[in-house]
This record gives structure tokens, sequence and C-alpha cells, in this order.
């Protein structure tokens, strides 16, 4: 029986759209995955483009023939309106779509979940944790969410390559300029910051919120659906200082507390503190002295990011940890491709 191969198509042609396009179209990958080696359609500002390199001003993306598969490859960027109409045509196509945008997730989680049958047809994997799959691994272990005493996470691979720099765990630190502009030379941080502090401020706001917004909802920890302006904060330049200076190493980390297990005071640097239904989240930079689980967090560097699930009344159950890159290029692109498999039903996926 002759495999039926899928049409594929992009949104956005950055980074992660030319490392997807570089993957799929070696002739062995297009055969492990199923798919053609080029792209059928890639979605720009300026138009539609076809696998002839012909660009299309005048068709909607509403009105085009949309292939099997769309990646989205674009900036979480806004309210998420944008990648939300991108994925709501796709799905109501009957179309598959995969992404590690987290603006519309974090905005429009309800209709997405409902849209896509419950995640049957959309892939988020990539959009919490990067490569890390942590996402995936958490869901896991919330199957019997009340033995959860609690569960912490490092979400952000930019302030990683920062804080693990100006704020190493031995030794000297480098100056918080120097660390930022490393970080904007790898390409974790975009330049054009008017202060080093104002990249520190600039990834912990605009992203720290929208991926507890996701891990909460897709974990379905409440009833409450929570979207990233539930979770807004600010950071100020001393909050910023004050971290990169403590005595004890300090890293920006997100918290989910049972509220029967959490502590009743907990050491922090900005951030919030938040009760929404029986669980309290908790951001900001903390001390990894602070919790002995953060000790998975201590040797994060570049673009690391990392999980730690703790089990039973007192962990008694087993500590369980994931870390690994949360940015980059081909570790997004990998965690995008896997999605495409798991919702294709290829490789050795037992979904």
């Amino acid at each position: 029986m002759t495999e039926v191969v899928k049409t594929w198509g992009l949104i956005g042609r950055g980074n992660i759209g030319r490392e997807l396009t570089r993957q799929i179209g070696q002739a062995h990958v297009a055969k492990r995955l199923g798919l053609e080696p080029k792209p059928s359609m890639i979605v720009e500002i300026d138009g539609i483009t076809d696998a002839a390199g012909n660009l299309d001003t005048t068709t909607s993306f509403a009105d085009a023939d949309i292939p099997d598969v769309m990646f989205l490859a674009i900036p979480s960027g806004g309210d998420g309106t944008v990648a939300y109409t991108y994925v709501s045509t796709i799905l109501a196509k009957g179309k598959i779509a995969v992404t590690a945008e987290k603006s519309a997730l974090s905005h429009f989680f309800t209709e997405l979940k409902e849209a896509s049958e419950d995640f049957a047809r959309f892939g988020i994997t990539a959009s919490v944790g990067g490569g890390t799959r942590m996402l995936r691994l958490a869901e896991q272990y919330n199957i019997d969410q009340e033995n959860i005493s609690e569960m912490h996470a490092v979400l952000n691979g930019t302030l990683t390559a920062i804080m693990s720099e100006a704020a190493p765990v031995s030794g000297e630190g480098i100056s918080l300029e120097a660390a930022v502009a490393n970080a904007v030379k790898a390409g974790f941080a975009e330049p054009g910051a008017t202060s080093p502090q104002m990249v520190v401020k600039n990834e912990a706001e605009g992203d720290i919120s929208k991926k507890m917004s996701i891990m909460y909802n897709y974990l379905q920890l409440g009833k409450t659906v929570v979207t990233s302006d539930d979770l807004a904060f600010s950071l100020s330049d001393e909050e910023i200082n004050a971290a990169v200076s403590a005595q004890e190493p300090h890293r920006f980390i997100a918290s989910f507390y049972p509220v029967a297990h959490a502590p009743e005071t907990i050491e922090r640097i900005g951030g919030f503190e938040k009760i929404i239904d029986n669980w309290k989240l908790v951001a900001g930079f903390r001390p990894l002295s602070a919790n002995p689980l953060f000790a998975s967090f201590a040797p994060l560097s570049a673009a690391g990011n990392g999980l730690v699930i703790g089990l039973g009344p007192n962990n008694s159950d087993g500590i369980y940890a994931v870390t690994g890159p949360g940015a980059g290029v081909e570790p997004t692109v990998n965690a995008m491709i896997d999605d495409y498999m798991r919702l294709s039903h290829r490789g050795h996926c037992p979904c």
C-alpha cells in the first residue's frame, strides 16, 4: 500500500521557519515524516508564496487552499489575536497546526482547546520549555494531581543565560551588561534595548505569565481559565539589580503549590504571589538555596529550562526533574516536529 504523503506549510519565515524548511527539506527526513520535502505554502505579511516561489498578494489566508499541516513560526507578540486567527482558520478546515507561539494560547486557551478537539490537532509542546517537552512530562505527573506537593519551573532561557553568568553558582560573575551582551550575541535576546535591565524586564514580564497561564490551563489545575493578564507583573531596575548582586545566586523560578502545601512565607525578589482556585502561584527571582528542589536548576546555563515536581507528603513519593534547552532554533524545531509526529500517529508514539 502506497503511503499518502502530506503537504505542509509555514506561517512566518524567520529562524524557526528556515530551520523547519532545512530539516524537512532533507529527503530522508521528509520520508520519515511522511511530508513533502518543500512547503506548499509560506505565509508572510506581504502574501502567500507557493512551492514554486510564486507570490500571491490577493488571496486571503482564510480563502487559501491550506495544506495538511501548518507550522506557526511567528513571534509571541501582542494579545495573540494574529496567531489565534491563523490557528482557528487551520483547525476549522480540519487541518493540523503546530506552534511554539504563546500569546494565542495565553489569551484564547478555551477556544483553541475546543476547536482542536482537546489538542488532538494542535501541537503546543514547544510553547513551554522549548526542547525540554516539560509540558508533556508535567501532564503525566498530573494524572494523580492531589498527590503533587509542589511544582517548580525555570521557563525563560534568556534569563537563565544572563543570570548564570551575572550570578553564577560558583566563582565570580560578570557584569549584567556583559551577560546581556552575550545573550544578545547568542541570539537569545533581541538587540536594541536601552539598558541591560530592560532586556531582563522584557523577558520576564513578556514571557513568564504567558507560560504559567498555559501550564495552569493545560494541566487543568483548577476550574478557572487563567490568562497571562491575570498573572501580569512588573519588575523594577532595583529588583533586577538586587537579584544580580544578592549574596546567594538567584534564578527566576515559577512555582505551583497546592494551597495546603504552600509555605507561609516565600523568599523572592520581584514577581508575584497569587492564589487561584486551590493553587498558590509564585514567580520571581528566588535564591537557589531556598528550596532543596531548586538544586535541579543550579547547573542550568545558556538557554536552559527545567521542571521539578515533588510527589507525596513531604515529597515522599519522589522528586522528578527534567532540564534541557528551552530556547534555540534546533531544540524548538525538534519539539515541533515531534508534535507533528504525535498528532499524525507516526513513529513510536503511544498516543
